[in-house]
């Protein structure tokens, strides 16, 4: 399945060709990705990644997750997908990242615009969710900008390299 956003950036389900080029693009982003990403630590092969694309495969084909690539120019740049699909409760929630060099062309803002219209239309989704870390700065201006509403804080929310971080949690409705 493909996203088109627009004439250049497109969202791809994560399949067995995205695992060399995820795991280079994260290698290269390393250190920038890790303050904010518990499993960069646990990437230390290809087989790390062969295995997330394996159980997100699972996971979609089980409804509960809709696990992408991000696409520039053919080029993957990062990573989107709803993940924790409740379709009891009809909500999911976006987590994404892209690397450091390829920040504010509003890549990563524009691929959760398609997400949101793919959680809200193809899964039938009401709610959609997006946490950050509070000291993420430039994570948080993604659901700012798409105005998802700042419900509060989840202290010690995640377990991230040995330190509880606290996150943000921000939520939108489909009839906000």
């Amino acid at each position: 399945m493909t996203i088109t956003i627009n004439e250049s950036i497109t969202l791809e389900l994560v399949d067995d060709q995205h695992t060399q080029p995820i795991f280079d693009l994260v290698m290269e982003n390393r250190d920038y990705l890790r303050p904010w990403l518990p499993w960069v630590d646990n990437m230390q092969s290809v087989a790390f990644i062969q295995n997330f694309i394996k159980g997100s495969q699972q996971r979609n084909k089980d409804g509960t997750e809709s696990a992408f690539v991000i696409l520039e120019n053919n080029k993957i740049v990062g990573r989107i997908g709803v993940y924790k699909i409740d379709q009891q409760n009809k909500m999911g929630e976006i987590g994404y990242w892209i690397g450091q060099g390829l920040q504010g062309k509003g890549v990563v803002t524009k691929s959760c615009q398609g997400l949101i219209d793919f959680c809200f239309h193809h899964l039938g989704l009401n709610r959609i969710e997006i946490r950050c870390g509070t000291e993420n700065y430039k994570s948080q201006t993604i659901p700012e900008r798409l105005g998802f509403t700042k419900e509060g804080i989840i202290r010690q929310g995640e377990l991230v390299h040995n330190r509880f971080i606290d996150l943000y949690l921000y939520s939108l409705l489909k009839n906000n």
